[in-house]
């Protein structure tokens, strides 16, 4: 592999997986075959071509907004039409980042709430225990195990074990 092609195929990388999956060898023997002789990068006009391509694919195929949040913060199913994108969510390496993190950002309030209404802190403080900041690894617990959840019910209802993208 040349470095044209390795700077093609990272450019590419703005298209979702399922694209890339089924088209990018299409999209990358084009872009082979559109290169002048000892070039070794893409132009910055065929760059941007196909980075915009990639963004637009990407924003194309995402559930509509309230779907979308629904979905991230509490784990409400899209419909079915949008499976491929939670294929591609499910199965993406940041998925136990952004998910859990966007998570604990709506648990955590919550939390801190209840903590000040209750006065938990002052419980915990008068018999004896050090436990001071109890609402950030709760929030994130719970922010994790939500997530866990919400993954294992996505394959499940979708049956993406066994879907093909085409």
């Amino acid at each position: 592999m040349d470095a044209y092609e390795r700077r093609c195929r990272l450019l590419m990388r703005a298209y979702p997986p399922r694209f890339r999956e089924y088209r990018g060898q299409e999209v990358l023997g084009t872009l082979l075959d559109l290169a002048a002789p000892g070039q070794t990068r893409p132009t910055f006009r065929d760059s941007l071509d196909i980075v915009r391509g990639g963004l637009l694919t990407r924003l194309r195929d995402r559930p509509p907004a309230g779907q979308w949040i629904g979905y991230r913060l509490f784990g409400r199913l899209v419909p079915d039409r949008y499976r491929m994108w939670v294929r591609d969510d499910l199965n993406s390496t940041l998925y136990f980042f952004h998910t859990p993190f966007l998570r604990f950002m709506l648990i955590i309030p919550l939390l801190t709430g209840i903590n000040e209404f209750l006065g938990v802190e002052e419980f915990l403080r008068v018999h004896g225990a050090g436990l001071l900041n109890w609402p950030i690894p709760v929030a994130f617990g719970l922010a994790a195990r939500s997530a866990n959840a919400t993954r294992r019910r996505a394959r499940d209802w979708y049956g993406l074990g066994r879907i093909d993208a085409s």
